[in-house]
C-alpha cells in the first residue's frame, strides 16, 4: 500500500466494534465467575485446582488451533467458530449446579475461549499490516468494552452472579457469527508444509520476553482469580465495587493502547517492558498494604501500563520477527507458556496459598517475583539483543 493510500485507509470500525463486544463479555467472566463459584461452595484451592486440570487439557489442544489457523482459508472463521462454542458451553452453566458439572463447565470454555483471545488478535494484525492504523488503535475497542460492561453488569446483577451466563451467550453469539462476515485472512503455511518449532526458541530476545511476560502472567492470573474474593470477603465491597475495580483497570488501558506504537518506537521494546515490570511490582505491593477500597481502585491505575506494555511488546514483537507462516503458532506458544506457570502451576499453589495465608500475602511474594525480574530482564535481554545482531535468524524454507 503507498503512502497516499495508507494516509486515506479508513478506520477499521468493524473489527474495532468486535473488540468491544468480545471484551464486554470476557469482562462477565473475568470479573463475576470466580464469585459465582465462591457462593456454590468452591473454596479457594478447589478454584485454584479447577483452573489448573483445565489449562493441563487447553495445553494439549491450543497449539492445534494455532496450526489450524496457519493453515487455514479464513482464520476469522475459526475465531467465529471458538466464540460460537464459547457462547454454548456459557449456557451449559445453566444445566445444574452440581459442583462437579460447574467445573466441568469452566474447564470446557476455556478450552474454546483461550485459543480465540490469541487467534483474534493475530487475525487483527494480518488485517491491519498494510494500514495505517496500528494495533493498540484497534485493540482499545476491547478495553472500552470491557470498562464498561464490568461495571454496567455489577449494578444489574447485585449479588446474582448466574445471570453472567446468558449474557456472555449474547455477546459472543453476536461477535461469532461478526467474525464470518469479515474479509478472510488466509494463513501463510502450505497444507504440507513442515515447519520447525525450535525456530522460534532460536531468537534470544523473544525468549527473554516470553519469560519476563510468565512472571507477570503469574501475578495477574492469581490478581484475576482470587482478588475479587478477597475484595468481598475481607474489605468488604460491594458488587457493584467489584465492577468498579475492574472498570478502573480496563479504563487506565485507554492512552497507553491508543498511543503505544509511539511510545514502542520512541522508548523501545526493552524500556517499555522494564517500566511494564515496574508498575506491576509497584502494584501488587501496594495490594498487599492498601484495605481502603477507594485506594484499591487508585492502586489499580497502575494496571494500563503493566498490561499494555507486556502485551502490546510481545505481540508485535511476534508480529514483526517471526516468519509469516508461523505467526499464529507463536501467538498461542507465548499464551500456552504463560498459561502453563500461572495456571497450571501457580494457581493450585496460589489458593491454598490465599486460603491459608490470605490474598495479600502471596500478591507480596508476587509483587517481590515481579522485582526480581525487572532485573533479571534488565540484564539478559541486552545480552541477548547483542547475541542476536551478530548471529541473525535465516527464515528456513521448509518443503
Amino acid at each position: 500500500m503507498s503512502a497516499l493510500e495508507k494516509r486515506s485507509d479508513p478506520f477499521p470500525i468493524k473489527i474495532f466494534m468486535i473488540y468491544v463486544l468480545f471484551y464486554a463479555g470476557q469482562a462477565m467472566y473475568n470479573t463475576y465467575l470466580n464469585l459465582y463459584l465462591y457462593d456454590h461452595g468452591f473454596t479457594q484451592s478447589m478454584i485454584g485446582t479447577v483452573t489448573s486440570v483445565s489449562t493441563i487439557v487447553l495445553v494439549l489442544i491450543q497449539p492445534l488451533w494455532g496450526v489450524l489457523s496457519d493453515k487455514s482459508k479464513a482464520k476469522n472463521q475459526i475465531v467465529g467458530f471458538l466464540l460460537l462454542m464459547s457462547a454454548l458451553i456459557g449456557l451449559a452453566f445453566y444445566l445444574s449446579e452440581m459442583a462437579v458439572w460447574l467445573a466441568f463447565c469452566v474447564m470446557l470454555f476455556s478450552l474454546f475461549f483461550s485459543p480465540a483471545v490469541t487467534l483474534q488478535d493475530n487475525y487483527t494484525l494480518e488485517v491491519l499490516d498494510d494500514s495505517r492504523w496500528d494495533f493498540g488503535n484497534v485493540r482499545l475497542g476491547g478495553t472500552l468494552g470491557y470498562a464498561v460492561c464490568a461495571m454496567l453488569v455489577g449494578f444489574i446483577i447485585h449479588e446474582n452472579y448466574g445471570q453472567i451466563f446468558w449474557m456472555m451467550g449474547l455477546f459472543f453469539v453476536t461477535t461469532g457469527l461478526l467474525y464470518f462476515r469479515l474479509p478472510r485472512v488466509a494463513g501463510h503455511r502450505k497444507k504440507n508444509q513442515k515447519v520447525k518449532y525450535s525456530a522460534i526458541f532460536k531468537d534470544r530476545t523473544l525468549v527473554c520476553m516470553f519469560f519476563f511476560n510468565v512472571l507477570y502472567f503469574m501475578g495477574t492470573s492469581f490478581y484475576f482469580q482470587f482478588f475479587p474474593i478477597h475484595f468481598r470477603e475481607t474489605l468488604g465491597a460491594s458488587s457493584q465495587m467489584v465492577g468498579m475495580l475492574s472498570t478502573v483497570s480496563a479504563l487506565s488501558e485507554v492512552p497507553f493502547f491508543w498511543f503505544a506504537y509511539k511510545i514502542e518506537r520512541k522508548f523501545g521494546t526493552e524500556k517499555v517492558m522494564l517500566f511494564a515490570g515496574i508498575a506491576t511490582a509497584l502494584r501488587w505491593l501496594l495490594l498487599f498494604s492498601v484495605t481502603n477500597q477507594y485506594a484499591v481502585l487508585a492502586v489499580n491505575l497502575l494496571s494500563g501500563c503493566g498490561y499494555v506494555g507486556f502485551s502490546y511488546c510481545l505481540i508485535k514483537y511476534i508480529n514483526d520477527t517471526v516468519p509469516k507462516g508461523m505467526r499464529a503458532t507463536a501467538q498461542s506458544l507465548n499464551g500456552i507458556l504463560g498459561t502453563i506457570f500461572s495456571k497450571i502451576i501457580f494457581a493450585p499453589v496460589g489458593g491454598v496459598l490465599a486460603d491459608y495465608f490470605g490474598t495479600e500475602n502471596v500478591l507480596l511474594v508476587g509483587g517481590i517475583l515481579m522485582a526480581v525480574g525487572v532485573v533479571l530482564f534488565k540484564i539478559l535481554f541486552p545480552m541477548a539483543k547483542r547475541y542476536m545482531e551478530a548471529h541473525p535468524l535465516v527464515e528456513e524454507n521448509a518443503g
